[in-house]
């Protein structure tokens, strides 16, 4: 089971993507001591803006993210790494540390993510990426 790195609001609600929320959880379900099962930070004091995302989620031993939506230049840029990308079932966070704890939740599709940049109009001006973004 990985390290996986959730984006979240109000410590208990899955967020639509990192550029939605200012906070993470890490979630480590091998962590021994019960504080650092589930870690709340905020999102850019591990990830500065302009840094390497899926080098310092490595040097973190991050492999996974879990969350309700992704754009699909981000989720070839995980996949790419070697990160795998989980679809959150809904928005309630233990619920879903559960459903990956389990083995139950599925990766996302390209297809998936596809649709996602739709609802956005395909703009990823507000995304961040090892890339810069090409319009």
């Amino acid at each position: 089971m990985m390290k996986v790195i959730v984006p979240v609001y109000d410590n208990n609600r899955i967020a639509e993507g990192f550029n939605r929320t200012p906070d993470v959880c890490i979630f480590d379900p091998l962590a021994s001591d019960a504080e650092e099962v589930r870690t709340f930070v905020p999102w850019r004091t591990i990830i500065p803006p302009g840094s390497k995302i899926t080098k310092q989620m490595r040097e973190m031993g991050i492999n996974a993210v879990l969350t309700s939506q992704i754009q699909l230049l981000a989720l070839n840029l995980f996949v790419e790494n070697g990160i795998d990308v989980y679809k959150s079932d809904g928005n309630d966070l233990e619920y879903n540390l559960a459903l990956y704890s389990d083995r139950k939740l599925t990766l996302f599709t390209s297809t998936e993510a596809l649709e996602n940049s739709a609802i956005c109009n395909g703009s990823c001006d507000s995304c961040s990426s090892d890339d810069k973004c090409e319009k």
